[in-house]
């Protein structure tokens, strides 16, 4: 991706081996910020998604899984690859003798940023999202959107004149949906509709939301309707929406690789 476009459409960024705790109080934040951030719990699994998203944002989390050496070992590998060029890597560490961090962090390219973990949770948490920031990992994007279109259950439903309406999810963000109407169902919906009590099915959650209805353009065998959520939708409702993003992403991203595609590389024993 060439700066122009991270400027527009921002990064994905990645935590590796975080704790439960550490995804609660960071990561579950940065999303609801809506940066696009995902988590991979096994070291292993890093290089096959990183692959993928080869221009992405990268902290490794210091904390277990590899020694300090093998961590090293690790972040250096990723030099001796092309495709790794892009990424920007930091790392989250625990506090260390000034010089085994000099020992741990000599020759390590760490663009994002060298982050001490057992200070105030509040200032990691701003520090990691200043670095982010540096990194245009927001970029222009304002929200995260999510593909439905191979969900099998990702739709919306409504009641009018005693019918059901319902509505393919194409994708959503805390914001709005674009879904598909049949071009039999065409007087359904007209533009600047206001529409309450609608439900969303996300996968196994049902949520309550009031729709407007934007634009309704056609797109060959179907309409596409544009779907801007109402003000009276509920801050309560938009969280499970970003839930249901964040899940969608991190499953589509796990979906991804097999286990036949893992790391195997015995980082202790490296020599970098």
């Amino acid at each position: 991706m060439a700066d122009a476009d991270k400027s527009i459409y921002g990064r994905k960024v990645f935590f590796i081996n975080p704790s439960m705790n550490f995804e609660s109080s960071v990561i579950d934040r940065l999303r609801l910020m809506e940066y696009e951030v995902y988590s991979i719990d096994d070291y292993r699994k890093a290089k096959p998604l990183l692959r993928k998203n080869s221009d992405s944002i990268c902290f490794c989390i210091i904390e277990s899984q590899l020694s300090l050496k093998g961590w090293h070992n690790f972040i250096k590998s990723f030099e001796t690859e092309n495709i790794f060029k892009p990424l920007d890597m930091g790392v989250i560490m625990p506090t260390l003798p000034e010089e085994k961090k000099a020992n741990f962090i000599a020759g390590l390219q760490l663009d994002a940023g060298v982050l001490i973990q057992n200070q105030d949770q509040e200032t990691l948490f701003h520090e990691i999202v200043k670095s982010m920031d540096a990194m245009n990992a927001k970029g222009m994007r304002k929200y995260v959107r999510a593909n439905c279109l191979n969900e099998p259950q990702a739709d919306l439903l409504w009641l009018k004149d005693n019918r059901m309406f319902k509505l393919k999810i194409i994708d959503i963000s805390a914001v709005g949906i674009a879904a598909k109407l049949s071009t039999g169902q065409a007087n359904a919906v007209f533009i600047n509709q206001v529409i309450e009590g609608v439900t969303l099915n996300l996968k196994s959650t049902q949520v309550g939301v009031d729709i407007k209805i934007t634009a309704i353009k056609s797109a060959g065998d179907f309409l596409l309707v544009v779907i801007m959520f109402d003000t009276t939708t509920t801050p309560d409702a938009i969280n499970k929406i970003r839930a249901y993003i964040a899940e969608n992403l991190q499953t589509t991203l796990r979906s991804s690789i097999r286990n036949s595609d893992l790391d195997r590389t015995d980082y202790e024993k490296l020599d970098c």
